[in-house]
């Protein structure tokens, strides 16, 4: 006996994002990615070659509580804004 199913679509777009919401916070890689990227770049690099040399680099640091204490910050920075965004938003 063959089962049937239906499926069913969701019709509609999805719903865009708000430009008045803050910003996500950012990962302690990506802001050391911020700030070794031109070290990193070479000519005719890709934006996915400089990423795989950054991950490669990233992985060989230590000690990289410097950038976990700047993300943790920006991570509160975020929590506060989005709190107001929503406070705003009520």
């Amino acid at each position: 006996m063959a089962k049937t199913t239906t499926t069913t679509r969701k019709t509609g777009k999805k719903g865009g994002k708000d430009p008045n919401a803050p910003k996500r916070a950012m990962s302690a890689f990506f802001i050391w990615l911020q700030e070794h990227r031109e070290k990193l770049k070479k000519p005719g690099m890709g934006v996915a070659d400089v990423a795989k040399a950054a991950g490669v680099e990233w992985s060989k640091i230590t000690d990289k509580s410097e950038w976990e204490k700047k993300a943790s910050e920006d991570k509160k920075r975020y929590e506060e804004e989005m709190t107001a965004y929503k406070a705003q938003q009520a």
